[in-house]
């Protein structure tokens, strides 16, 4: 698929993220943030080998997961110049409609939290590893939470 239909993929359908094989959309999200790349990284690996991931904003976070799953390449309408030297140096193809130093966090008073976690990775193993430990320790919160709701 060309930038211009990866794009209209994501805007006309309301995605955030889509996962292509081939032509065909694999995975499709419309939730915000690093989360639905992160959750197909843990629970579904392999739809992202080989695959096309078009993504309505790619940081270093998800630069990392896309390199370690294996992605061919991935097309962004906006991409971080971290996430693109990741992708780059990890021998996947890159597309973008813009490239900014980095991601700015949602309420717009810095960087996003994500990015600013694996900034300072020396390998996407490293960066992996990283977001591999806060989403664990956000769902053991949760989870923890949970089980003081109910008593």
């Amino acid at each position: 698929m060309t930038d211009a239909q990866l794009h209209e993929l994501l805007k006309d359908n309301g995605y955030t993220l889509a996962v292509l094989k081939g032509d065909q959309v694999v995975f499709h999200s419309q939730e915000r943030g690093l989360k639905p790349l992160y959750q197909l990284y843990r629970q579904q690996p392999e739809l992202l080998r080989d695959s096309v991931i078009a993504d309505k904003v790619t940081g270093k976070a998800a630069a990392v997961l896309a390199v370690l799953g294996g992605a061919k390449e991935v097309y962004s309408d906006l991409i971080s110049e971290h996430a693109f030297q990741v992708l780059e140096s990890g021998g996947v193809k890159t597309r973008y409609g813009g490239k900014a130093p980095y991601i700015i966090n949602r309420t717009k008073t810095g960087m996003c939290p994500m990015e600013t976690l694996v900034m300072d990775a020396a390998s996407p193993e490293e960066g992996a590893a990283r977001l591999i430990e806060f989403f664990e320790g956000l769902k053991e919160k949760q989870n923890g939470t949970e089980k003081n709701e109910r008593h």
